[in-house]
C-alpha cells in the first residue's frame, strides 16, 4: 500500500487534463478533515494518508498522486444538505442563534448558510417558519464548527 505524505495540488490546475488516466478516491466530507486514514480508489487500489495536519483540511479535486501520466484525485461524496437563504440580516441572526444551539458544522456561503440533512435542524426550521430547501450537494471542503480559539 502506498503511503500518501504531500497533497500535489489541485486537479483544477492541471492543464491538458485528457492526457492523464484519472483514479478517484471518493470521500465523505468529514474525512476531509483527517490526517490519518486509509482509503480505496475506483480501481480498487488502497492508499494511505498520512499528512501534516497543517495541510488540513483536503479538498474535492486534491491529488494524492501524480506521475505525469496517472493521476489519483480526491472526490467528495454528494449528500444531502440543509440550505437556508436568510431574508435579511435580521433573519441571518435569528438562524444563526437558534443553529448555534445546535451544535452542528455549518457552511456559509454567498449569502447561504448550508449544514447536514438533520430532522431535528428541520424541525426548528419549520417551528420557526424559516424557508429551507433540502439538495443534494457535494461540497468542495468540509462543514467547519464556530472557531471559539483566541491566539
Amino acid at each position: 500500500m502506498k503511503i500518501i505524505e504531500k497533497i500535489q495540488g489541485n486537479i483544477n490546475e492541471i492543464q491538458n487534463i485528457e492526457n492523464y488516466h484519472i483514479e478517484t478516491v471518493i470521500l465523505k466530507p468529514e474525512a476531509l478533515k483527517k490526517a490519518i486514514q486509509r482509503v480505496k480508489s475506483d480501481h480498487g487500489n488502497e492508499y494511505g494518508i498520512r499528512i501534516d495536519r497543517n495541510d488540513l483540511p483536503l479538498h474535492d479535486g486534491d491529488i494524492l498522486l501524480n506521475d505525469g501520466h496517472n493521476i489519483v484525485m480526491i472526490h467528495t461524496m454528494a449528500e444531502e444538505m440543509i440550505v437556508i437563504t436568510p431574508e435579511d440580516i435580521d433573519q441571518m441572526g435569528r438562524i444563526a442563534h437558534l443553529l448555534g444551539n445546535t451544535h452542528k458544522p455549518v457552511k456559509i456561503k454567498d449569502g447561504q448558510i448550508i449544514l447536514e440533512r438533520d430532522p431535528v435542524v428541520e424541525k426548528i426550521l419549520v417551528h420557526n417558519h424559516i424557508k429551507y430547501q433540502i439538495k443534494e450537494m457535494t461540497l468542495n471542503e468540509p462543514l467547519s464548527y464556530a472557531d471559539l480559539s483566541y491566539e
